[in-house]
């Protein structure tokens, strides 16, 4: 064979060789950008699911589940006191077990255990029909065991896997924390995000979530209970009651002030007329409520049948005069002399 013609074929051969080592490195190279794009992408998603989970999907589920469950003690307490009542014949919700355990036997369970002896009335407006109630996808379950169901489907539709601890080893707790506004709370003991292989995860462990509830959402339990009426609870806009107007547009929309020596909302949901610093009361309107027994026309004050009332220039108004109630002075009114 010629020289020239090994060294020919060699040369080609290396050359040859050079490119498929580029070309073998270079496919490498794409391979590990590639797997290194779906990690990202993977991470990524991931993350932003579990932000969203931990901002927005559990958050409104304790919402959205709390909520419903006090509009379903206010449903049965509408429902179980037929008639007039009083504050010690009608049933309120009751605080044995404490309300922190019959909320979290309505958000999980969809009842109600009045007694705490295991014995629990279904709350049935913890679950929805829909308009049609031969089409079960128009139906709703307002409790936390169905909303984590729902989450578990986005995760999966997401590409990710939620998992977590059973919802009733949790701490739930229900406080008022201003005239108008009540604190749900709920510590997550367990639950973990991760993708379908398991590679990456995250993995929370004893975190709290809370959330504030209106309580202009809801009816005033005293007169559902006392008066077989579902009054709004409407906090008022006035801040001077001094023009008889005002005071009167006050008693007959009816609407909710602050005061410090009523009941709250939650007092109210248990039937205690216990004064509150986050206490709410309303003037009822003597159209409605006469007072033959010149009774006070504080709300609270008239179902507790306290006779220490003073009547004002409102027609039929009784306030009383007596520290450390003293509406008299608290609504800017006067009395009448007898």
């Amino acid at each position: 064979m010629d020289k020239k013609a090994v060294i020919f074929t060699f040369i080609v051969v290396a050359l040859l060789s050079v490119v498929l080592i580029a070309f073998l490195i270079n496919v490498a190279n794409r391979n590990t950008q590639a797997k290194i794009q779906d990690a990202s992408i993977k991470i990524e998603t991931l993350n932003a699911f579990t932000k969203t989970l931990n901002e927005q999907l559990i958050p409104q589920a304790l919402r959205s589940s709390s909520n419903r469950a006090i509009l379903a003690w206010l449903s049965y307490l509408d429902a179980v006191n037929n008639g007039t009542k009083t504050l010690t014949t009608g049933e309120f919700i009751t605080n044995a077990p404490n309300l922190d355990e019959n909320l979290k036997n309505a958000m999980i369970f969809q009842n109600y255990d009045k007694t705490g002896t295991g014995t629990p009335t279904q709350l049935l407006y913890m679950y929805d029909k829909g308009p049609n109630p031969t089409d079960t996808n128009d139906d709703t379950n307002y409790t936390l065991t169905s909303i984590f169901k729902e989450i578990e489907i986005l995760a999966n539709n997401s590409g990710a896997v939620f998992n977590y601890t059973p919802l009733n080893d949790y701490t739930y707790t229900i406080t008022q924390t201003s005239p108008w506004g009540i604190k749900v709370s709920m510590n997550v003991v367990d639950y973990w995000v991760y993708d379908a292989k398991q590679t990456t995860f995250w993995h929370f462990t004893n975190k709290p979530f809370s959330i504030v509830l209106n309580v202009t959402n809801y009816n005033d339990p005293f007169r559902l209970v006392l008066d077989n009426r579902s009054v709004t609870i409407n906090a008022t806009g006035f801040t001077n009651f001094a023009p008889l107007s005002n005071f009167q547009a006050f008693y007959q929309r009816p609407e909710f002030r602050a005061h410090n020596d009523a009941p709250s909302f939650l007092n109210r949901l248990q039937g205690s007329v216990n004064p509150n610093i986050y206490g709410i009361e309303s003037i009822l309107d003597p159209t409605y409520f006469p007072n033959p027994s010149i009774l006070s026309n504080v709300d609270f004050q008239y179902w507790q049948g306290i006779v220490q009332g003073c009547e004002t220039d409102a027609s039929g108004v009784y306030l009383d005069n007596n520290p450390p109630g003293n509406h008299l002075t608290y609504y800017i009114r006067t009395c009448i002399p007898q």
